[in-house]
């Protein structure tokens, strides 16, 4: 059960510090226009109208994402009881299949909301 307590302090921990630079960091590129990467990627993988998205409500969630991909494959490495190298490849593959998975969620969450560009023909 300890265990258990240790685990979810450690994840809440290790979201919180990412969180908080990850949206630290994405407000200043924001306040100083400059791009942000990953609301490039999303415009252009989800074909989303640029002028209906509002950044500042996309740099929460993207941070939110991002800070749950980090601490969730932190936890479940450092739960697993096997040779360094080995934590490193699962770590990899998670992390991976869960930025793919995640932003694929998120975006297809926000052509739903209507943030898609519209066809007219």
């Amino acid at each position: 059960m300890e265990n258990i307590i240790y685990d979810i302090l450690f994840f809440l921990i290790v979201f919180l510090v990412i969180f908080v630079i990850n949206y630290i960091s994405s407000l200043k590129k924001l306040k100083k226009k400059k791009k942000l990467e990953l609301v490039d990627y999303l415009v252009t993988r989800f074909k989303l109208s640029p002028k209906k998205i509002k950044a500042r409500k996309m740099v929460l969630t993207i941070s939110l994402i991002n800070a749950f991909i980090i601490s969730s494959v932190a936890t479940c490495i450092t739960m697993l009881d096997i040779s360094f190298i080995w934590q490193f490849m699962i770590g990899f593959v998670l992390v991976f299949a869960l930025i793919y998975s995640l932003y694929e969620i998120y975006g297809r969450y926000l052509v739903n909301k209507g943030y898609g560009k519209e066809n007219r023909k």
